[in-house]
């Protein structure tokens, strides 16, 4: 697996790649890596036009190897666009559960591709912020980012 560090406005990110594809984005990446590959190379450049401000949707080459449920539940967290929202319930019946909001929010929580695949996006039926797998300051910073009002 090829692997590069890219410096973000959220932090260090870890961007794994496998086979032309990223599989795996990490927050917190330690280390000065800077392996070089096609996928990796779009994937950093679509990145930081995201945080610029420039760029609402990624066109990387991308790869999700999660089954099941949490599977439906991040491919259908795909379709959530920019500066829009969606509670764990609404994702949960956007995956074919409605009464599964507990299982959509594992699977944001395993999230193996965050802001790709946007789980920031998801939040409590009531507005507020709800859980992440980062750190909750980071998604602040992303619906910040994308103009999303938060409720505290």
């Amino acid at each position: 697996m090829k692997k590069r560090v890219l410096e973000s406005p959220v932090g260090p990110l870890g961007l794994y790649e496998e086979e032309g594809k990223i599989v795996l984005i990490t927050f917190s990446e330690s280390g000065e890596e800077r392996e070089e590959s096609p996928a990796l190379l779009q994937a950093e450049k679509e990145l930081k036009e995201y945080f610029r401000g420039e760029r609402k949707r990624f066109t990387f080459p991308w790869s999700l190897s999660v089954p099941g449920f949490e599977g439906k539940c991040l491919r259908a967290l795909t379709s959530v666009p920019f500066g829009k929202t969606v509670s764990y319930g609404e994702l949960a019946a956007m995956a074919g559960s409605p009464r599964g909001a507990r299982a959509a929010g594992n699977a944001v929580h395993k999230n193996p591709l965050p802001i790709l695949i946007p789980c920031h996006r998801v939040i409590l039926g009531d507005g507020r912020l709800g859980g992440f797998g980062g750190e909750p300051e980071i998604k602040k910073a992303l619906l910040r980012l994308e103009g999303v009002r938060i409720r505290e």
